[in-house]
């Protein structure tokens, strides 16, 4: 299963509800481990970590390992074709694992304050700008 369908949170259901409606935007998804991988990448199936979501800890190890391989990738992924914006729609714990994106030509939304509801209503009218109606 493509990694933007195999997680099921709010913003993977607003992503894929809009994604179909706009063009030029690619998706990159943080697994449970950290690591950034490209939205249609296929991932098994992982059970869940604990019993309640969001309670997954990572040491600092955890954190600088992951954050060098998304430095990797970022890079080569970013010099493969320009991009003019990056939205991240993620908690600030999981932010930690992303390197300093103010190397990159390229300018980072990131709404940090409000919590999941208005951090998912600015994903979608980022996802939405410059639709007419039929978004």
């Amino acid at each position: 299963m493509p990694a933007l369908e195999r997680y099921d949170g709010v913003f993977f259901r607003v992503a894929r509800k809009y994604l179909g409606k706009v063009k030029d935007v690619d998706v990159i998804v943080m697994k449970d481990d950290l690591t950034l991988v490209d939205g249609n990448v296929p991932l098994p199936y992982v059970p869940p970590i604990g019993d309640v979501w969001g309670g997954q800890s990572f040491s600092k190890e955890e954190v600088e390992e992951a954050r060098v391989r998304n430095e990797d990738f970022l890079d080569k992924k970013l010099r493969s074709r320009k991009y003019s914006e990056i939205f991240i729609a993620m908690g600030k714990k999981h932010a930690k694992a992303l390197p300093d994106l103010s190397r990159y030509d390229v300018k980072v939304i990131f709404p940090t304050h409000g919590g999941p509801g208005p951090k998912a209503r600015a994903l979608k009218e980022w996802l939405t700008q410059g639709c007419v109606s039929e978004c």
